[in-house]
């Protein structure tokens, strides 16, 4: 049987840091390339499922002589092609004008629900002036509400003609005019992607399609709220190292190598053409969660046991580490490799984050993680 050297007995040990920060820097610089999907950035992503040589320039040709499409981005995906469009420009307004309508709605319910409860408090008491008052200021919000609701309706209805025709509405009835509005939209959006797979499909022959419609607002609103998950994820993982070591040394180690197992995985993405939305940071989530369980384990391996010396147990859990990281990879791999050929976009984006990250943390783990918190470990016995 073959036996492997103990890499941490060596003299250089220190230098296997530099691995994982090379890994890191070049890393840092293939995600500037990274692509919002149209979770993040809005617009419409289509994929079709193909096997045919149709070129991008005779998709963008259709779409901009059938609908006037301009400069859509159309790239080869695995078993077909993606295309992105921006959203249509009617269909942005309308739906700008229905999210009007709906917060004037609500104002319009909250000032109606306001203006009965005065009312019944009025009842025996038609002379008290404080009621009247507000009684007055909402009856006034109601048909300030009323009149814009209307308003945003007649600008929704206007955006969505040249795709929805024909809608009317019975002014002064809410709950006709409601249901006008959120009609319109969908009616016009169906249509919308009605058109643009007709014009598809005259262009290239596909099997099966997948399409992704996502407004710039709802992105930017998601976007922020997933960076938000991650930073507070680091900070309250930080404030647990820091708690279960009481030093700053291994808790900065372990933070490192889950930081730098998620930008290494935005490089490979950067590298694989995997764009950035939901379900690829849901999978970056997963990678820094099994980041944080390898690092953490080893770290109280070496700083916490007392068996053996500090450079047994670190190649202890770092053969133990390297089997359960190379059953991840093997499981994710065979994931990823399905979905490639079959292209489930979920599952590609989420094995391939996984994967890479997983191969990443191979080399930040056992050559920056376990490195780091051993040389403070043998730092803090020469000082005792």
């Amino acid at each position: 049987m073959v036996s492997i050297p103990n890499i941490y007995k060596s003299r250089h040990m220190k230098y296997f840091i530099i691995v994982p920060v090379a890994l890191m820097l070049v890393s840092i610089a293939l995600s500037t390339r990274i692509t919002l999907d149209s979770t993040l950035s809005g617009g419409v992503s289509i994929v079709l499922q193909t096997s045919a040589n149709t070129t991008a320039q005779q998709i963008s040709s259709v779409l901009s002589s059938r609908l006037g499409i301009l400069n859509p981005s159309v790239a080869k995906a695995p078993g077909g092609i993606q295309i992105t469009i921006p959203l249509n420009t009617s269909l942005s307004y309308a739906y700008s004008n229905l999210t009007s309508f709906d917060q004037y709605q609500a104002n319009y319910s909250k000032a109606l629900v306001n203006s009965t409860t005065l009312g019944i408090r009025l009842q025996g008491n038609e002379t008290n002036n404080t009621i009247l008052t507000m009684l007055a200021a909402s009856n006034k919000q109601i048909n300030i509400s009323m009149y814009a609701m209307g308003a945003s309706l007649n600008a929704e209805l206007a955006a969505v003609r040249p795709l929805a025709p024909g809608l009317t509405y019975q002014k002064g009835n809410v709950n006709n005019m409601s249901s006008v509005a959120q009609g319109a939209y969908q009616n016009a959006l169906s249509g919308y992607t009605k058109k643009v797979m007709s014009a598809l499909s005259s262009a290239v022959p596909f099997s099966s399609y997948s399409y992704e419609q996502l407004s710039p607002q709802i992105g930017r609103f998601f976007l922020s709220q997933l960076l938000d998950v991650v930073i507070v994820a680091f900070v309250i993982i930080s404030m647990v190292v820091f708690f279960i070591f009481r030093s700053p040394a291994p808790a900065f180690a372990v933070v490192f190598g889950a930081a730098n197992d998620m930008i290494i995985a935005l490089g490979a993405m950067a590298l694989f053409g995997i764009p950035l939305g939901i379900t690829s940071i849901g999978g970056l989530l997963m990678l820094l969660g099994y980041s944080i369980d390898t690092d953490v384990l080893t770290a109280v391996r070496i700083l916490k046991r007392h068996e053996g010396s500090p450079e047994d147990r670190a190649f202890a859990s770092m053969k133990t580490g390297f089997t359960m990281t190379s059953t991840a990879i093997v499981s994710f791999g065979v994931l990823f490799a399905i979905s490639l050929f079959e292209y489930v976009p979920t599952y590609y984006e989420i094995a391939g984050v996984v994967l890479f990250g997983l191969i990443g943390d191979l080399a930040t783990t056992w050559l920056g993680n376990a490195s780091l918190v051993l040389m403070y470990k043998k730092r803090k016995d020469k000082i005792k």
